[in-house]
């Protein structure tokens, strides 16, 4: 919420914007998952950011292949 009104004020004051991106690969590998949640629907985020990261939670599977061998296991964190 605080980049969001961030932005509108710059926008609506004419200033550029600075945004850096920083993406994590594995970010959320040992973290577990329903405390994630938990914090989004109580700091009072949009109904929006907490389907999509729960969609994004369920049913996630991690999968090891070798020529004999397929293992599939769902993740849970």
């Amino acid at each position: 919420m605080v980049v969001k009104e961030f932005v509108q004020d710059s926008l609506a004051a004419g200033d550029d914007i600075p945004l850096v991106i920083l993406t994590v690969q594995g970010a959320f590998d040992a973290a577990w998952w329903p405390a994630i949640l938990k914090e989004i629907r109580e700091c009072g985020s949009p109904k929006n950011l907490y389907k999509l990261t729960k969609n994004y939670f369920t049913e996630r599977t991690a999968i090891l292949a070798t020529n004999s061998i397929r293992m599939e296991k769902e993740l849970s964190k």
